[in-house]
């Protein structure tokens, strides 16, 4: 199989890693210091156990990954649109689009692009953080969910055997939905508040404002999923003090964004939330004020940047 994953960062360079020891891979994206590194030394990736270097083939020309029978897409959701318009011209025409982005509204701007029988929505609890270009850590492993329907469910399962090979625990669901609100509710309460604090993960059980805050933003994401008709399987409270807990090491992907002076995903995640909440006739308070923080930071940050 032919696979091009849209993208250079961590996930990107962890799901190469992993899949160049199954088929042929090629890294597309726009950071030039990473795709080069890869290219001349491949993908170095610490795990706990040990270090592994994989070798891809990376680049910023189409062309080189065209056609492709696999398209993963693992961008920012600021990237999204530039992500789902290459996706569409390097992707086969039996071939399959996923994405496995953080957030709403990707899948929506993938389909738009490649067309509904060729797009499909995937969710990942794989973690990893960037060390330098082309250099990952691996940050916590969990289940890549992929969302089946009847336009894509011969592909699906072939991919889902493909990564299971490759070591990515993978799993085929016709409940993505849950899935995607139960990260989506972690990942409120965590991703913006490690940002703003510039701590990683398990410090905000130490913190009891923080926590609060925690706590809220995720039972908001809760209330409008169910409001939505999406039941999420858990308690909230518990379900996002049991991530921290697993990730508490971890420094959050809008940590690491804010960090090296990144746009973030607090569109796609908080501010998504707003939206969703304001269309079944709720409000979000809690992850308004996170987004609206996000911002000024990244405001800030700019002005000093220049």
């Amino acid at each position: 199989m032919r696979i091009t994953i849209i993208g250079s960062g961590a996930l990107a360079c962890l799901f190469g890693a992993h899949l160049s020891t199954a088929a042929q891979v090629c890294l597309l994206g726009t950071w030039k210091e990473a795709l080069t590194t890869i290219e001349r030394r491949g993908i170095r990736v610490d795990y706990a156990s040990g270090s592994v270097t994989a070798r891809v083939m990376s680049t910023t020309d189409e062309n080189a990954a065209y056609p492709s029978d696999l398209v993963l897409v693992l961008v920012k959701g600021w990237q999204t649109e530039r992500a789902a318009q290459q996706a569409s011209r390097v992707l086969d025409k039996r071939g399959l689009a996923i994405t496995l982005q953080n957030g709403l509204g990707n899948y929506e701007t993938l389909e738009a692009w490649v067309g509904p029988g060729q797009a499909s929505l995937g969710v990942t609890t794989q973690g990893a953080e960037i060390i330098s270009p082309g250099y990952i850590r691996h940050a916590g492993g969990g289940d890549t969910h992929l969302g089946i329907t009847d336009h894509t469910s011969e592909r699906l399962y072939k991919v889902a055997e493909l990564l299971n090979i490759s070591g990515i625990p993978t799993r085929l669901t016709n409940a993505l939905d849950q899935v995607q609100w139960g990260k989506l509710a972690a990942s409120a309460g965590i991703n913006a508040l490690t940002a703003l604090l510039r701590i990683p993960n398990g410090e905000l059980l130490t913190r009891p404002d923080a926590e609060q805050l925690m706590l809220a933003a995720t039972r908001e994401t809760v209330a409008v999923a169910k409001a939505k008709g999406i039941t999420l399987p858990f308690d909230p409270d518990h379900h996002v003090r049991e991530v921290v807990r697993a990730t508490a090491l971890n420094h959050s992907s809008m940590y690491q964004d804010i960090a090296r002076q990144a746009p973030t995903e607090i569109d796609t995640i908080n501010e998504a939330i707003v939206h969703e909440a304001a269309a079944v006739g709720l409000s979000a308070p809690v992850n308004k004020m996170l987004a609206q923080l996000v911002r000024a930071t990244r405001s800030i940050d700019y002005q000093v940047q220049k």
